[in-house]
């Protein structure tokens, strides 16, 4: 006798990468045990819930509410529900969400890396999420004696998002605050949205990132992220995880099994761009350097070129990079081509000619030398085993 497949209400925002994350990893639980019925109802966080939704004979949801208005309209329905955003517990569930303490102590121990001992947090005041990751920070840097600084934007609206919008037009007090820091400085945004605030805020008042402030977020939303100058590092949220193990909890509570009210994720880690990928270099000029580096390596820069724009000496440039970074100039040049040689062999199917002419080499086999006597590896070798895993 077959048994009637469970219907199941997904509440889940497929407009942001953290909300996408989370419904791979329910559609991964449906394809292993393929006992449900799945409704995913494309929507907003704070967008009401669809009109007649008593009828649709629901066993379960899966949620992710930032407003307390929808959070009781999805209690009031008296299902058993599990809530992705972390914002409340169910009053028939339980709730899951990224772990604020350890979003805060990779973001710490990420600028301690850097040599940064001077560490700042940027995030909406009053915003749930915002402030337990600050409260983190607090705590984290005073354990690593790092001094730290702190902004807040004052309460101006109800929800997160709403925050968000009202922050992105002309935002003083952030560009206040941001003067105030010292340099070199690394700010910890709540989430990405903030971080690219405080990057055009930077870009505004001519505040140099990374060299004088590193600035990393949270979410790791590539649409966000990869579209910032520079592009932002971000702390990973395990969003599949937390999708899959969400699923595996409301199918407990369809059961009548008890689960823990409120589980926190581990995220997985910082994902370094260009917005820290700094050091906490005393020579300022060199710093400036190195930045130019940074974004000039594959536009066919030489040493040459170097000494001419900053009218320095080989001797001189070749002396003060080897103090800051333990690398001469065209070898710092080299390796930034070669980063971005492996990001155009795991994210391409360009040939090796057309990957070296990208990266400023005059031909595949200097390329293929080069990146050898770099990283070990063939560009081949390096391409195959990154598909392999």
């Amino acid at each position: 006798m077959l048994h009637r497949k469970l219907m199941v209400l997904l509440l889940i925002e497929s407009s942001r990468g953290y909300g996408r994350g989370c419904l791979r990893g329910v559609a991964d639980y449906c394809r292993i045990y393929g006992n449900w019925q799945v409704i995913h109802v494309e929507r907003t966080m704070n967008e009401p819930l669809p009109q007649g939704i008593r009828d649709w004979k629901l066993d379960g949801i899966i949620s992710r509410s930032e407003m307390s208005e929808i959070s009781q309209e999805v209690d009031a329905l008296q299902l058993p529900t599990v809530d992705l955003r972390g914002s409340y517990i169910p009053r028939h569930g339980v709730s899951l969400d990224t772990d604020p303490y350890e979003c805060a102590r990779q973001a710490v121990e990420h600028f301690y890396g850097l040599g940064l001992r001077d560490v700042a947090f940027c995030g909406y005041g009053s915003v749930d999420f915002s402030d337990a990751r600050g409260s983190a920070f607090r705590e984290i840097a005073r354990k690593k004696r790092c001094r730290a600084y702190y902004f807040e934007s004052p309460p101006r609206q109800f929800s997160g998002i709403s925050r968000e919008l009202s922050a992105e037009g002309d935002d003083t007090e952030l560009i206040q605050w941001l003067r105030t820091l010292p340099t070199p400085c690394g700010v910890f945004a709540c989430n990405d949205v903030r971080g690219r605030q405080v990057l055009r805020a930077c870009a505004e008042i001519g505040i140099a990132v990374p060299e004088q402030l590193a600035v990393v977020g949270v979410d790791n939303d590539s649409d966000i992220c990869d579209l910032t100058i520079p592009t932002m590092s971000s702390i990973e949220p395990d969003t599949h995880r937390i999708g899959f193990t969400g699923a595996t909890y409301l199918a407990e509570l369809m059961n009548g099994n008890h689960v823990a009210e409120k589980t926190y994720v581990k995220p997985k880690g910082v994902v370094a761009r260009a917005s820290s990928e700094m050091m906490a270099i005393a020579d300022r000029e060199i710093a400036g350097i190195l930045n130019y580096i940074g974004r000039h390596a594959c536009d066919g820069l030489n040493v040459e070129m170097l000494c001419q724009n900053f009218r320095l000496s080989r001797s001189s440039l070749e002396r003060r990079l080897k103090k800051a970074i333990g690398r001469n100039a065209k070898a710092e040049i080299d390796r930034v081509r070669i980063e971005r040689a492996k990001l155009l062999l795991r994210e391409t199917d360009r040939k090796l000619l057309a990957i070296a002419n990208h990266v400023a080499y005059s031909s595949a086999s200097k390329f293929a030398v080069a990146f050898k006597r770099i990283t070990g590896q063939t560009p081949g070798e390096f391409r195959n085993q990154d598909k392999a895993n």
